[in-house]
């Protein structure tokens, strides 16, 4: 019986060259992208940060899928849930175009807000005691950034935020030794290591001298650190060993 089969053959550096170019060679899946697997949603909070934080999110996925804008915008509202969902149901046909999304997500949910606004916003809260400086700053931060573009340059925006710190920092920080935001948090920072410690040592301290003696009721130590119960103790032990002594020998 005839055999038909064909039987091709290859070199070995053929064949990983074929192998090679099969899993580099992208499937229809991968080629076509979507927004499916994207962790980032968004429930209709009106809140800039937030919205911010969300439009951030999926244009870094976006981009880094190869998503189109066509493929995006077909597959944004399984980002969207709650409120936001209920309002893209609303306003999809507005949206002609990626971009027309973008804009109507921030209008919607994070209106620009006019600037003495948001000077009322930087200036309406001051560093307490508890707030660290680096979540302090970023927040400011924040804020100046929703300010009209070049409104001030860093040296500017160093003095509004060097006014509102709390005292223990701008006590050890002189604002013309800071030239930038990074300078400023490294030594802050600094200082709060420094009182970190210090309150540490201060309450280790305080511990100490609240203790109280159980034998001689001072303060200051515990029963097992009494000197005077020592003393004593190696007293009694002294005189029980001469008193064996002086037995042995009569």
């Amino acid at each position: 019986m005839e055999n038909n089969n064909t039987v091709i053959q290859m070199s070995a550096e053929q064949l990983n060259s074929l192998i090679g170019a099969a899993r580099t060679a992208p499937t229809a899946a991968q080629t076509r992208g979507s927004l499916s697997n994207c962790t980032s949603h968004f429930r209709g909070q009106r809140d800039h940060e937030a919205v911010e934080e969300f439009i951030t999110a999926v244009e870094t996925y976006k981009e880094l899928q190869s998503i189109s804008d066509e493929e995006a915008l077909k597959g944004l509202s399984l980002l969207l849930h709650g409120m936001a969902s209920t309002w893209w149901q609303g306003v999809r046909k507005e949206a002609k175009t990626w971009p027309d999304a973008i804009t109507l997500i921030r209008q919607h949910f994070a209106p620009t807000k006019p600037p003495y606004q948001i000077y009322l916003e930087i200036f309406g809260k001051k560093q307490d005691e508890r707030t660290p400086i680096d979540p302090f700053v970023c927040q400011k931060r924040a804020l100046l950034a929703q300010l009209p573009e070049d409104r001030h340059d860093e040296e500017t925006e160093l003095d509004l935020v060097y006014g509102l710190l709390n005292i223990k920092y701008r006590r050890h920080i002189q604002r013309l030794d800071v030239k930038s935001f990074r300078e400023l948090l490294e030594k802050g920072r600094i200082i709060e290591h420094n009182n970190l410690e210090y309150d540490t040592v201060q309450l280790l301290q305080a511990t100490k001298r609240n203790k109280r003696c159980s034998y001689c009721n001072f303060r200051g130590h515990t029963y097992d650190e009494c000197r005077k119960r020592k003393n004593e103790n190696d007293g009694k032990t002294n005189e029980a060993r001469s008193s064996a002594s002086e037995a042995t020998e009569n």
